[in-house]
């Protein structure tokens, strides 16, 4: 499964707010900075997980945006099927399908069926702890 542009960004940019929560709020402009990311583009994605209601704002001094619950309560499927949108509807199925698209299409419905399932069992305080202990690991020192 290929992820759009919008779904990385918006997991990069909550993977940053989660790590700070529940004592921070970031800005746009932080959040696209620290992760390279164009801060227009960023801005529409944060706005969609506001509307959506993963997200709250605030205006002014000290605001910015901050997760409106535990990140171990938001779930990995819900974040990406906000910000992937409708999935595409399949094509009109076939008067007489051949028994190799058949076999497809088993394929592939196993395979939408797995990845829903594990996208669907993470949570947003899972990848917050994977980053923290990739992080930790790689800067070890060994000393000879």
């Amino acid at each position: 499964m290929k992820l759009s542009k919008r779904t990385e960004y918006g997991l990069r940019a909550l993977v940053q707010l989660a790590r700070v929560w529940p004592t921070h709020s970031m800005q746009a402009r932080d959040l696209a900075k620290q992760e390279k990311l164009p801060n227009k583009f960023l801005e529409a994605i944060l706005l969609a997980l506001r509307r959506g209601g993963f997200l709250e704002s605030k205006v002014g001094m000290g605001g910015g945006y901050r997760l409106t619950r535990a990140p171990r309560d938001i779930n990995v499927g819900d974040l990406i099927k906000r910000l992937e949108g409708r999935p595409a509807a399949d094509p009109r199925p076939q008067d007489h399908p051949t028994a190799g698209e058949i076999a497809l299409d088993f394929v592939a419905g196993k395979l939408t069926t797995a990845i829903s399932s594990a996208m669907d069992s993470m949570t947003l305080e899972e990848l917050v702890e994977h980053v923290n202990k990739s992080q930790s690991s790689t800067q070890q020192m060994y000393y000879i």
